[in-house]
Order: structure tokens, then C-alpha cells, then sequence
């Protein structure tokens, strides 16, 4: 038997290292955390896909959205219209969107998924596809239900959204805006 020679004991020469809380960026140690959690979060989805019937595709392109974006660290605030989008009429998605595909999964977790074009979004961002969608029925009778995608944190809001994986990841309490703006064209037609 041979005989190893006892282990030193590790003692942090300065203690771990923290960026201050005012910095607005997360530790090394977090978004390498953060990256991992996204791969497999993405790697999850497409296995669920594989297996999953057509008829659940929109549902698993929602709670995909929303664990993408959990697994990110970012948080999601919806903010509803004062006045409801009409339930009687199809919906047609008009959005105010350069948050680019961060902000369109938000917009898939915020937006209800029978509003015209969002499935289009959800087909475009995630490996889940929807079956065969039919067009909308009446395109003039469409409710235009106009959308705003906004980034904050803690500090306020963010004028330059960041675009990049490795810049989402070093963000610290980053919060996505969707805005619901009153539809537009929802008085009743005359019958």
C-alpha cells in the first residue's frame, strides 16, 4: 500500500470574488451557469418535440419561451391594455419590435397564442413546429392588436437591448416589457 502524502488545507486567499451589486453584471461563475441551464433548457425542447403529438406543439412553444428565458435569468412583465382585446374577433399581432429574439420569446410567453402571427414568431425561434395552421379566416374582420417590447433592470430602462447570448447572460435583473396596447379597429360591426 502506498501512502499519499495528507491534502493542504484550501483556505480562499481573499475570499470569493463579488462584483458590486451596482455593476448590473452577474458573476463569471453565473453565466457560465446561465449558458449551460439555456443549452439544456434547448436540448430538453427538442427531445419533447421529437416525442410530443402535433395538436401539443403551440403548448410546448409557450412553456419552451418560458423556460428558455427562466433558464436565462431574465423575467417577463406583461402589461395588459386598459381596455381588453376583443374575445369575439380574431386578433392580427402588430408589433413594435427591435428587441430582436430575445424580445420575440417574450413575446410568445405575453401575447395570447390565438392571435394571428404568433405562431409564425414561435415556429421562426424555437425547434418545435407547429402542424398545419389555418390562415386567418376573415382578414378584414382581424382585430389589429398592436405590441411594444421594451428592456429594464434594476437601474431603469435599457436604451440599447442587449442582442448578444453572452450579453444577456451578464446581465443582472434583466426585465422584458411586453406592452399590450388597445386593439385597434374593436368597435362591433353593424350586423
Amino acid at each position: 500500500m502506498t501512502a499519499a502524502p495528507p491534502r493542504p488545507a484550501v483556505v480562499p486567499a481573499s475570499g470569493p470574488v463579488a462584483l458590486p451589486p451596482s455593476s448590473g453584471r452577474t458573476t463569471p461563475a453565473t453565466q457560465h451557469q446561465r449558458r449551460l441551464r439555456y443549452q439544456a433548457t434547448l436540448a430538453g425542447i427538442r427531445a419533447r418535440a421529437a416525442v410530443t403529438p402535433a395538436g401539443s406543439a403551440p403548448r410546448l412553444q409557450v412553456c419552451g419561451a418560458a423556460n428558455l428565458l427562466t433558464a436565462l435569468g431574465v423575467r417577463v412583465d406583461v402589461v395588459r391594455p386598459a381596455t381588453p382585446w376583443p374575445r369575439e374577433r380574431q386578433h392580427r399581432l402588430l408589433v413594435e419590435n427591435s428587441a430582436g429574439a430575445l424580445g420575440d420569446l417574450a413575446l410568445l410567453v405575453g401575447v395570447p397564442r390565438t392571435a394571428g402571427g404568433w405562431a409564425d414568431v414561435a415556429d421562426r425561434l424555437l425547434p418545435v413546429r407547429t402542424a398545419s395552421r389555418a390562415p386567418l379566416r376573415d382578414v378584414t374582420d382581424a382585430v389589429v392588436c398592436p405590441v411594444t417590447i421594451a428592456y429594464r433592470s434594476a437601474t431603469g430602462p435599457l436604451l440599447v437591448p442587449p442582442r448578444t447570448l453572452d450579453e444577456v447572460v451578464q446581465r443582472r435583473d434583466l426585465v422584458i416589457e411586453v406592452r399590450l396596447l388597445p386593439a385597434r379597429g374593436s368597435r362591433q360591426r353593424a350586423a
